[in-house]
């Protein structure tokens, strides 16, 4: 229990739902999305979903338990507090939605650079280079390790195709 809660309070636990319902959501896209890979592929998929299922299972077990012996209730309370952090909150939602809209036209790299520059800034950051070397540095990582190493089928943008064009055989 939360230290600022009377002992005769019940604890809101209708926030910790969020995350297992997202992940729930990734887990359906994440089964339809491995359908045509390799069968090795899709065996390591459906292991790696089965065990986020089963996590996702353990979770609504013990909020249920919780809710059950009356212990909690199902708000949403603490979600939507504190209040002047909701504005953030909605804020990175927004830029999360607009990151992946604009991955197929803009690219990995440069969807990234600029949802990492946006985001540190709603956060709070105004330091140029705070804002700037983290945000380079997570895409160059995300590019050598999906687009170089992998060789993935993640979209390409201006800068993935700039480098293709000096490095090409």
């Amino acid at each position: 229990m939360s230290s600022n809660r009377s002992s005769g309070s019940r604890a809101p636990l209708g926030a910790d739902l969020v995350i297992p319902g997202l992940a729930l959501c990734f887990a359906v896209y994440f089964y339809f999305s491995i359908a045509d890979l390799a069968w090795e592929a899709k065996a390591n998929g459906m292991l790696i979903g089965a065990v986020l299922v089963v996590l996702i299972g353990i979770q609504l077990l013990r909020i249920g338990v919780e809710v059950a012996k009356g212990h909690g209730t199902l708000s949403f309370e603490r979600l939507l507090q504190p209040r002047d952090a909701l504005p953030k909150r909605v804020g990175m939602v927004l830029l999360t939605v607009a990151f992946i809209i604009a991955l197929p036209w803009l690219g990995l790299t440069l969807s990234l650079v600029l949802a990492m520059l946006a985001a540190l800034y709603l956060m709070g950051v105004r330091k140029r280079s705070h804002l700037v070397w983290p945000s380079l540095g997570v895409a160059a990582c995300a590019y050598l390790m999906f687009v170089a190493f992998l060789g993935s089928d993640i979209p390409h943008g201006p800068v993935e195709n700039l480098i293709a064009y000096f490095f090409q055989e």
